[in-house]
């Protein structure tokens, strides 16, 4: 008979050895395969990053057209993109307000009708000004200025503004400390409905806010932020007169009219003036103008108005 073939330990180490092989070539496999699942995905992610990225990038090789509008008689130009509403450009809100505040307190000082500078006009320039700007704005409507308004345009008559740009003046990044307006000033005829251009102006003004200003309830809400003019100027913006664009009547205002004993007008009275430069140091409440037009009976009775029948007179 034959005998059983024993195991022996070379045998068992050779099977162990082959057994080994065979779980190390497939853990080497599988391995593998992993790897190149990883690789494989990452290049996928990756392909997909840069396919963003130009996507991204590419509107900024688009040729975004401009358009330059000049004004053939200021000369002044202004950009505009074709593909964006200039109505609706991005500005931060601190140069909205400033904005703001400049042009309104520019039609306010430059504007004038007869029923709008007593109802507003006037508070809202001496609540927004310096001694030294009240000064001048109460010394145009002084009765013995020749440039009066009152004089030359009466109670029929008004000066319309247009505001054509407001250029802060301030470094990058700071606030800005003041402000260049121009504009265009035109007359309107109350009774025909006519309008007239009149002239085309540049400000240059100085502003600041001052917070800790001492002011009434009116006065804070026209002027709720202490917005302050701290200087004031006005140039002619081109020398020649603008063309005429609507036939205004051209008959003169009656300047008899304009000076009656019995009526009164803004800054006819030393005592306004002095109010308006002293309004600025702790804001007391700001003297409303005199009724324009309304015969002297029905004059406001305000500490600030003259006791004589005499407009332009003063107190000795």
């Amino acid at each position: 008979m034959f005998k059983r073939n024993l195991s022996t330990p070379k045998i068992d180490e050779a099977v162990a050895q082959s057994v080994n092989f065979e779980l190390t070539v497939a853990d080497i496999a599988r391995r593998s395969e992993k790897r190149a699942w990883w690789i494989a995905g990452s290049a996928v992610a990756m392909s997909l990053v840069l396919l963003g990225g130009y996507f991204y990038v590419l509107p900024l090789k688009e040729k975004v057209p401009y358009l330059v509008i000049a004004d053939a008689y200021t000369g002044t130009s202004t950009a505009a993109r074709l593909t964006d509403d200039a109505t609706l450009q991005r500005i931060t809100t601190s140069e909205a307000i400033n904005r703001s505040n400049v042009a309104h307190f520019v039609v306010a000082r430059e504007a004038y009708d007869l029923a709008l500078t007593n109802l507003r006009d006037w508070t809202t320039v001496l609540t927004m000004s310096s001694p030294q700007v009240a000064g001048g704005y109460t010394n145009l409507y002084s009765s013995q200025n020749p440039a009066n308004p009152y004089k030359l345009y009466g109670k029929e008559r008004a000066v319309r503004v247009r505001i054509l740009s407001v250029a802060l003046i301030g470094s990058g990044g700071e606030t800005p400390k003041g402000a260049t307006v121009r504009f265009q000033r035109s007359v309107y005829d109350k009774q025909s409905g006519a309008t007239q251009p009149l002239d085309s102006k540049i400000v240059t003004m100085a502003f600041t806010y001052k917070a800790n200003l001492k002011m009434d309830e009116q006065q804070r809400i026209e002027n709720p932020l202490g917005f302050h003019v701290t200087d004031y100027r006005v140039d002619s913006d081109f020398a020649s007169s603008p063309p005429e664009e609507v036939a205004a009547n051209t008959k003169p205002a009656d300047s008899t009219s304009a000076t009656p004993g019995a009526e009164l007008q803004p800054g006819s009275n030393a005592s306004l003036a002095a109010a308006g430069q002293s309004s600025q140091a702790v804001m007391p409440p700001t003297p409303p103008p005199p009724n324009l037009g309304v015969p002297g009976a029905n004059a406001p009775t305000t500490p600030a108005a003259p006791a004589g029948g005499n407009q332009g007179t003063r107190r000795r």
